[in-house]
């Protein structure tokens, strides 16, 4: 019944007329589908893919099933899944699967006896991790729901250019590298529920006090940049990976998350210490203003923090020509920024050996999610990614 109340929530239970034949293939998608079950369970993970074959555009001729996702109980759930990964490729001509990727702790925790490829979705796992690249639901203006995918267009409009004939484990997908990661700053960590209503206080104070670390940190070594966003623009594009809510914060306060962040920035800029919620920080104002600012303090700390949603266990980044970006937890100084063609995001990679790469997730990179890198791009720079 959930599962099918989620097809219901893509479709907003109406019936498709002619016109809408495009929206209905889109959804219809096996990895859309997929990233709607994520938090679905299954005693047999390769149940995770093979349950929903009927419900796909492609599952509607039994005699004619793909063979990647045909159900065949002696095939491997890595086996299963790197076809899933393939299959979703090579239909929709888009890296958009990559971005279902599991955060490669949890992974390893999970099953540290299973072997996957670095760069196969764990559809087996659950993850709260924010996706940078998502599907969301938006309302029409005739009161129907549909889907819509954020517009990142970090390749543009090329299409996937995939080498067929290489072993099922292995992804080899053109692209380009454009910066090496220099500098990684610590991981923000918390659980999924502290960014709704009724964040605890410790909680709040807890993360602006990191968020407050990590933007002097960035502000010193961030001193030289080409793109034309100043720092501050960067710095709050990067911690909300892009995207602005699409939900109004139901508070109080007008302000807008950029707004609360420009005060709280022009706040630190001007601390020596750590903040708190405690009546320390606002003695700085007359007695009968102190209810007031505190009140306002709680609306725009929710404000931003209400917007911090992709933050969550991943981690600023700075690279080596000082652009600013927000990648997986698990990545290192040393790893590469790639543009995948077909891909709508960057990508982080780790070079292995034998000119292989280890696929480590998404990021976002101040200055590249529009194509800037393709405008001038130098086709004798394309290479091959072979990811393993």
């Amino acid at each position: 019944m959930e599962l099918v109340n989620s097809i219901q929530e893509v479709s907003g239970g109406r019936h498709f007329n002619e016109s809408d034949t495009m929206e209905e293939e889109r959804s219809s998608h096996l990895n859309v589908l997929l990233r709607l079950t994520n938090s679905f369970r299954s005693t047999d993970p390769r149940d995770k893919v093979f349950s929903l074959l009927g419900l796909t555009s492609a599952g509607r001729d039994q005699n004619d099933w793909p063979e990647e996702l045909a159900p065949d109980y002696t095939r491997s759930v890595q086996e299963v899944y790197t076809g899933a990964a393939k299959y979703c490729i090579r239909t929709t001509d888009s890296l958009d699967i990559l971005s279902q990727f599991k955060h490669e702790k949890v992974a390893k925790t999970a099953s540290s006896h299973l072997y996957f490829p670095s760069w196969v979705p764990r559809w087996d796992l659950a993850d709260s991790t924010r996706r940078i690249s998502a599907f969301t639901l938006h309302w029409g203006p005739d009161g129907c729901r549909f889907l819509n995918e954020k517009h990142n267009r970090a390749s543009q409009n090329t299409r996937v250019m995939m080498d067929q004939d290489t072993p099922l484990s292995t992804l080899r997908v053109l692209g380009l590298q454009i910066d090496m990661v220099n500098v990684c700053l610590p991981t923000v960590t918390s659980y999924d529920a502290d960014l709704h209503a009724g964040v605890s206080v410790h909680y709040r104070r807890y993360l602006l006090n990191l968020i407050q670390q990590l933007y002097g940190m960035c502000n010193e070594l961030v001193t030289d940049t080409d793109t034309s966003h100043s720092f501050k623009v960067a710095f709050y594009m990067v911690t909300i990976a892009g995207l602005v809510s699409e939900q109004p914060v139901m508070t109080a306060c007008s302000q807008t998350p950029y707004e609360t962040f420009l005060f709280l920035s022009q706040e630190w800029e001007n601390a020596h210490t750590r903040w708190s919620d405690t009546d320390d920080r606002f003695r700085k104002y007359p007695a009968t203003w102190r209810p007031l600012a505190r009140k306002l303090w709680h609306e725009y700390t929710h404000s931003y923090i209400a917007s911090l949603q992709r933050l969550m266990n991943r981690r600023l980044f700075i690279t080596s020509s000082c652009q600013l970006g927000l990648g997986p937890a698990s990545m290192m100084s040393g790893d590469t920024v790639a543009i995948l063609f077909g891909g709508n995001v960057p990508y982080i990679l780790r070079p292995l050996a034998n000119n292989q790469w280890h696929f480590v997730g998404e990021c976002y990179l101040d200055g590249y999610m529009d194509g800037e890198a393709m405008e001038h791009r130098d086709s004798s720079r394309d290479e091959w990614f072979e990811m393993v």
